[in-house]
C-alpha cells in the first residue's frame, strides 16, 4: 500500500512504525499515536503525512523526538505557526506542524522539516473523544484507516493538494509500515463484552477492565473498530473533573452531564411534518452503497405516518427533485416514489451538495408539517463548511439528520450538519446496516421536539455553572444526551452536595431528571477523569465543543460585518490555545532549536499517506474504486425482495436482492383494469426540475411500459404494504408467505380481507424478519395502528393463532396488536 512517495522519484517512504495506545473510560477515549519516521537519504527531508480523525476529537498534544531531543509543540495561530514552521525550515532548523485542514475539520496533516539525513524522528500526537452509542447501546472506538478522495466543484473531480495525493499511485501489497494497537477499557460498570466485527484481536478481559490487543496477523486495510458493551448502560451519570491553574478555562471544574430520556410511549410519536430524503447519487455511491441506498429508502417511504408530506432529491453534479414540491404521503404518491426509486443509480457525477440543499430550503414550508431533511451521502466532497453555514442559517425551520455511508464519510460533514441542523448523525461502515441507522433516525424525527429545555442548577453559594454549548442539544428518546458545564467560583473547602435538573416539555407533558453532584477542592481525593493516563481530558472535550458552537455561530453569522468575525475568530484562538486543543483557526508548531548547527543540504520533500487513502483519478465525477478486496460495502446482507427494472444495475449479480418495482415495490390502491398511459405531452409536463428522478417520475407512472417486465414477485411482504400500513390479500402476498391464495382466502377468519392479510404479514415479519426487527418495526406499528382502528367483531388471539396455524408460526397475539 501507500508508504512515503516523492513526487518526482517515489522513493520510499521513510514511516517505519505507527504505536497507538487507547484509554477508553466509561464512555470517554483517550489516543496516543507514535508515528516513528526514518531518513534513509543523503538529504534532509520534508516528510507530509495527512490522516483522517473524528471532527470532534479535541487533538490537545503534539511533541517529536529526535536523536534524544523532545521537542513540544504549543498551539498557535495557524498562519503564525506556519510562518515561524517556515521560518526555522530556512534557517536550517528542524520544524514539526500539525494542522487541521482548511477546508475539512476531519483530515490533519503533519509536517515534518528537515530530518537530517540518516536519522530517526517519532511523532506523538494525543487527542480525546467522546464514543459514539449504537442502536444496541453498544459504545464504538474507530482507529480510521481510510481518507477518500474529496470531490470539489471547481475541478469536477476528486481534488487534493499535492500534500494529499501523488499521481499515479496504485494501492497493491501490505504497508511497508508497522501497526501496534493497545487498548485499556475501565468502567464503574461491568464489562459485557468487547468485540471487533473486521479487525483481528485479542482480548482480556477483568470484571470493569479489559485489555485489546491486534493479533499479528492483522492487517490494516480498513478502519479498527471496537464495539464496548457495559452492563447498565442507560444509567444517567454525572462525572467532575478538577481545574488546574489560578486563572482561565482550565482553572474551573468541569462536569460532563449524560442523561438518557425516555420518551419512547406511542402517544408521543406525531403524525405529521414534511419529510425529504437528500440522497447522494454521485458516481462514489456506485455499486452496493447505491443498492443499499434503495434498499433504505424503501422502508424511509413505507414507515412514514399518513397524511404526512415527503419528497426525494437525488445530487451528484446536478440535483433531481422526485416532485416538484412536498406531496401528501397516500397509496397514489407512494407509489409514484416507489415506481421512481426503480430506476435511481449513482448515475449523476460528482458530489455538490450545497446546491441540493440550497434548492431544499428555497421551497416553501407546509403549515403545520415541520421540515426534516434526511441527508444521506458518503461525504466525499471539501465545500464543507459551506454546506454546514447553509444548514445553520436554516436551522429555526428545518431540522437536519445525516447517514455518513462507507469507510473514510467526512465526519466533518455528516457530524456538522446535524449539529448545525439539531439533528443527529450516523454512520454506516464494515457490517453495519444502513437499514438500521436510517429507521433509527427516522424514529428521532418522528418524535415530538422537546421544548423549553433548561438546566437547573443546585450550587454553594458564590459557585454558577456556565454550560457548554449555551444551547442544549436536541434530545431523543433513549439517545444518550451529554452536556458539559464549567463551576466557576470558589468551591467551599469541605465536601459539598449539589445537583443538576434536565427539565423540558414534550406537547402538554413535562419531563425531569435530576442528578447529584459530589464536588471536592484542589486538596481533597477524589476518583474523576483525573485518573486517567492524561489528565483533564474532560476540559478537553469541553473546549472542543465549545470552539465547535463558535465555528457554527460564525458561519452563522458570516454575512455580518468583519468586526464580528473577527470578534468570533479571535474568540476561538484564544480559547484553542488556552485549553491546548488545535482548531480550523489554530496549528500545533514545534522547532528543534536545540541543534548545536543547522541542517545542511537541499531539503527534499517525501508524502506520507495512510494504508487506506484511496486514489482513483481517472473515474468519472471523481468516483472511488476499492482497489483491494471488492467485498461488499456497508450493510450488505439480505434485501427487501425488490429489484430492479430491467436495465437497472444493482450490483454483480443482476438478480440481486433488489426486486421487481413495478408490481410489487409499487403497490398501490387495486385496480381492475389496467391504468390508461399517460398521453407524452402529459409524461412531459410532469417532468420535475433537473431533468427527471432517474428516468423522469411520468415515465413511472406509465403503467403501459411493461416491456422487459421481470415477473418475479419480492421475497418479503415490506414492498406490499399500502400507505396506510395494511397489506392486500392476493397473489404477491401469497407467493411471498408460500401459501396458495386459495387457501388463504378459505382460512381468512375475519370479513374484512385487509384485516386478515394485514395479521399475516406481521405474523411473518416477527416470524422470518425477526433478527432485523428495529429497521420494520415502525412500519409495522403503523399496521397494528391500522388494524386497531378496524377491530370490529374479532379478537387478536383468534385471527393471530389461525396466522400462525396456517404459515407453521408462533408469535404472541401482544406483539402484532400491542
Amino acid at each position: 500500500m501507500y508508504g512515503l512517495r516523492c513526487q518526482k522519484t517515489a522513493k520510499p517512504v521513510p514511516l517505519k512504525e505507527i504505536d497507538v495506545h487507547v484509554d477508553i473510560i466509561g464512555y470517554v477515549s483517550n489516543v496516543t499515536s507514535s508515528l516513528e519516521y526514518h531518513n534513509e537519504e543523503d538529504n534532509p527531508i520534508e516528510a507530509v503525512f495527512v490522516f483522517p480523525l473524528d471532527e470532534s476529537s479535541a487533538v490537545y498534544k503534539f511533541e517529536a523526538l529526535i536523536e534524544g531531543r523532545r521537542i513540544i509543540g504549543k498551539v498557535k495561530e495557524k498562519q503564525k505557526a506556519r510562518e515561524e514552521y517556515d521560518d526555522a525550515i530556512a534557517s536550517g532548523e528542524g520544524a514539526f506542524l500539525f494542522e487541521e485542514d482548511d477546508r475539512a475539520g476531519d483530515v490533519f496533516k503533519c509536517s515534518v522539516g528537515n530530518l537530517p539525513p540518516k536519522t530517526s524522528a517519532t511523532i506523538q500526537l494525543s487527542y480525546v473523544a467522546e464514543l459514539p452509542v449504537e442502536a444496541d447501546s453498544s459504545l464504538k472506538f474507530v482507529l480510521p484507516g481510510v481518507l477518500n478522495p474529496r470531490y470539489s466543484s471547481d475541478t469536477g473531480a476528486a481534488a487534493y493538494d499535492d500534500t494529499y495525493i501523488v499521481p499515479g499511485d496504485v494501492m497493491t501489497s501490505g504497508a511497508p509500515y508497522k501497526l501496534k494497537l493497545k487498548v485499556n477499557v475501565s468502567s464503574p460498570n461491568s464489562i459485557d463484552k468487547i468485540d471487533s466485527p473486521k479487525a483481528s484481536v485479542d482480548v482480556a478481559y477483568g470484571g470493569t477492565s479489559a485489555q485489546v490487543t491486534l493479533k499479528d496477523d492483522h492487517k490494516f486495510d480498513s478502519d479498527v473498530e471496537l464495539y464496548v458493551h457495559y452492563k447498565d448502560k442507560h444509567k444517567p451519570f454525572a462525572v467532575t473533573e478538577l481545574g488546574q491553574g489560578t486563572d482561565g478555562f482550565m482553572a474551573d471544574h468541569t462536569v460532563m452531564l449524560t442523561f438518557v430520556p425516555d420518551l419512547s410511549r406511542e402517544d408521543l410519536v406525531t403524525n405529521c411534518g414534511e419529510f425529504i430524503f437528500i440522497l447522494d447519487r454521485s458516481g462514489s455511491m456506485s455499486g452496493n452503497k447505491i443498492k443499499n441506498a434503495r434498499e433504505t429508502l424503501l422502508l424511509f417511504l413505507k414507515s412514514l405516518p399518513i397524511g404526512c408530506y415527503f419528497n426525494i432529491v437525488g445530487f451528484g453534479s446536478s440535483h433531481q427533485s422526485l416532485f416538484k414540491g412536498s406531496q401528501q404521503y397516500d397509496n397514489k404518491s407512494l407509489k409514484t416514489a416507489c415506481k421512481a426509486l426503480g430506476k435511481m443509480e449513482a448515475d449523476l457525477g460528482g458530489t455538490e451538495i450545497l446546491q441540493p440543499l440550497q434548492y431544499v430550503y428555497k421551497q416553501p414550508p407546509i403549515a403545520g408539517h415541520p421540515r426534516q431533511l434526511f441527508l444521506l451521502t458518503d461525504g466525499e466532497v471539501w465545500d464543507t463548511q459551506a454546506c454546514v453555514s447553509e444548514v445553520a442559517k436554516h436551522a429555526d425551520s428545518a431540522r437536519c439528520f445525516s447517514v455518513g455511508i462507507g469507510e473514510g464519510a467526512s465526519t466533518a460533514l455528516v457530524k456538522g450538519v446535524a449539529r448545525a441542523g439539531r439533528g443527529k448523525a450516523e454512520f454506516v461502515s464494515g457490517t453495519d446496516r444502513l437499514q438500521a441507522k436510517v429507521m433509527r433516525l427516522l424514529s428521532c424525527a418522528l418524535q415530538p421536539t422537546v421544548t423549553g429545555v433548561s438546566l437547573t442548577w443546585q450550587l454553594p453559594d458564590g459557585v454558577t455553572a456556565m454550560p457548554i454549548p449555551s444551547t442544549p442539544p436536541p434530545i431523543f428518546s433513549g439517545d444518550r444526551f451529554i452536556m458539559y458545564a464549567q463551576l466557576q467560583g470558589q468551591l467551599p473547602v469541605d465536601v459539598t452536595e449539589a445537583s443538576v435538573t434536565l427539565s423540558g416539555q414534550v406537547l402538554t407533558e413535562e419531563i425531569k431528571h435530576t442528578l447529584d453532584l459530589t464536588l471536592k477542592t484542589q486538596d481533597q481525593e477524589m476518583p474523576s477523569a483525573d485518573d486517567g493516563p492524561e489528565p483533564q481530558q474532560l476540559h478537553r472535550l469541553a473546549a472542543k465543543t465549545l470552539v465547535k458552537e463558535l465555528e457554527v455561530n460564525l458561519e452563522k453569522d458570516s454575512d455580518n460585518s468583519e468586526t464580528v468575525s473577527d470578534s468570533a475568530k479571535k474568540q476561538i484562538i484564544d480559547l484553542s490555545v488556552a485549553a491546548n486543543v488545535v482548531s480550523k483557526f489554530t496549528s500545533f508548531i514545534g522547532v528543534d532549536s536545540e541543534r548545536e548547527e543547522p541542517i545542511q543540504g537541499a531539503m527534499m520533500r517525501r508524502n506520507v499517506r495512510p494504508p487506506m487513502m484511496l486514489a482513483c483519478m481517472g473515474a468519472p465525477g471523481g468516483m472511488r474504486r476499492r482497489l483491494v478486496g471488492g467485498g461488499p460495502g456497508p450493510g450488505s446482507s439480505q434485501g427487501y425482495g425488490i429489484r430492479l427494472a430491467k436495465g437497472g444495475r444493482g450490483g454483480s449479480n443482476p438478480r440481486g436482492l433488489m426486486g421487481r418495482m413495478k408490481a410489487a415495490v409499487m403497490k398501490g390502491p387495486k385496480t381492475k383494469k389496467k391504468a390508461r398511459a399517460m398521453p407524452r405531452k402529459m409524461a412531459m409536463a410532469a417532468r420535475p426540475m433537473g431533468g427527471g428522478f432517474g428516468a423522469g417520475v411520468a415515465a413511472a407512472m406509465d403503467d403501459d411500459d411493461e416491456e422487459g417486465e421481470d415477473s418475479t414477485p419480492p421475497s418479503t411482504v415490506i414492498p406490499l404494504q399500502m400507505a396506510e400500513g395494511s397489506w392486500e390479500l392476493d397473489d404477491d402476498l401469497a407467493a411471498v408467505l408460500g401459501v396458495k391464495l386459495d387457501r388463504l382466502t378459505k382460512e381468512c377468519p375475519v370479513q374484512k380481507k385487509a384485516v386478515w392479510a394485514t395479521v399475516l404479514a406481521l405474523v411473518w415479519l416477527h416470524t422470518k424478519m425477526a433478527d432485523k426487527k428495529v429497521e420494520w418495526q415502525m412500519l409495522a406499528r403503523k399496521a397494528t395502528t391500522w388494524l386497531k382502528a378496524h377491530q370490529e367483531g374479532w379478537s387478536a388471539d383468534d385471527v393471530v393463532g389461525k396466522a400462525c396455524t396456517v404459515l407453521g408460526a408462533k408469535v404472541d397475539p401482544s406483539a402484532v396488536l400491542g
